[in-house]
């Protein structure tokens, strides 16, 4: 495991398993990248899902895990832990589904996972969607959620999320930091998005191997969230921003993603900038395969995180 000193990218399996091959191959049979595929399709999937709401909590996690629906700072949170146990710390999880989508199962499971294995209570805000949220709007209440679960407890909690959620947690952190408020005590961020226009040379490189995302259907969505703001401003793509004492941060991204060149970028400024890092690139992993949590490689993913977590802060 990497030391929470200048942290480096993290060496993984060296070769996809059977059930990642299997797992790819199924998604590449379904509809998800045709959808992406233009404007159109993109936003009568965001009516669909829209209407059909979050997914519900499976019944197979409500026998292992207590999880409540309430209010936080204005935002509607479920809160989930594991039953019988006392929590050692906390995890904001914001999900993902570029900006446009509400929470699906995959999401209850990995929320599930990291409250198990990091003794956490994990607190995930049903933040507003776009177009009705934007990043003008949904950032400045996450910087109340923050403020509220510091003073709760006295300590930070650590902020996760994958995908557009890994983004919103990043742009909320450099929020954070440019007002001089309390800072998560932990980044983690599966598969973040880092810039919604997608104008990295190398996402040209894994779009055609990337078997759920497609960059139309994205930019689409990326346009709903930045609203009045510039697609190209930190607070909507904050892999542009300035990574200058960030807290520590773990990202998680498959070589399948074609968010992969944009982390691997976005590692080397944040490695640059002198603060701590660890990358791990998932041989072969799909758009947050961690939240496929029977995957071998989500496991090894959630270790790293594990280890990151319980890692003494050489500031304490």
């Amino acid at each position: 495991m990497p030391t929470r000193e200048h942290a480096d990218v993290v060496t993984g399996r060296g070769h996809p398993s059977l059930r990642m091959r299997f797992v790819c191959a199924w998604l590449a049979a379904t509809r998800t990248k045709r959808i992406l595929g233009d404007d159109e399709s993109t936003e009568a999937d965001r009516r669909r899902n829209r209407r059909r709401g979050p997914a519900a909590v499976p019944r197979r996690l409500r026998r292992t895990h207590d999880v409540i629906v309430h209010d936080r700072a204005g935002l509607r949170c479920a809160e989930i832990g594991v039953r019988g146990r006392r929590p050692e710390r906390t995890i904001v999880y914001l999900h993902g589904g570029a900006y446009i989508n509400p929470v699906v199962v995959q999401h209850w499971d990995l929320m599930a996972a990291l409250a198990a294995e990091n003794d956490a209570r994990v607190i995930a805000p049903f933040y507003p969607l776009a177009p009705e949220g934007t990043a003008a709007t949904v950032v400045p209440a996450l910087l109340d959620l923050q403020l509220r679960l510091t003073e709760e407890s006295g300590a930070a909690p650590v902020w996760a999320g994958d995908s557009a959620g890994g983004g919103l947690a990043l742009a909320t952190a450099m929020r954070l930091r440019d007002e001089g408020l309390p800072l998560p005590r932990h980044l983690v961020l599966f598969a973040p998005w880092l810039d919604v226009g997608l104008t990295n040379p190398g996402v040209a490189d894994v779009v055609a191997r990337d078997p759920t995302l497609d960059v139309a259907g994205l930019r689409y969505a990326g346009r709903l969230w930045a609203g009045a703001l510039p697609v190209d401003s930190p607070q909507v793509s904050p892999g542009r921003g300035d990574p200058r004492g960030l807290p520590p941060t773990t990202v998680v991204v498959g070589t399948r993603d074609i968010f992969l060149a944009d982390c691997r970028d976005f590692a080397a400024r944040v490695r640059a900038a002198g603060v701590d890092i660890a990358l791990l690139e998932g041989a072969g992993g799909f758009h947050v395969y961690p939240a496929v949590t029977f995957l071998p490689e989500s496991a090894e993913a959630r270790r790293l995180v594990t280890a990151r977590l319980n890692a003494p802060d050489p500031k304490e």
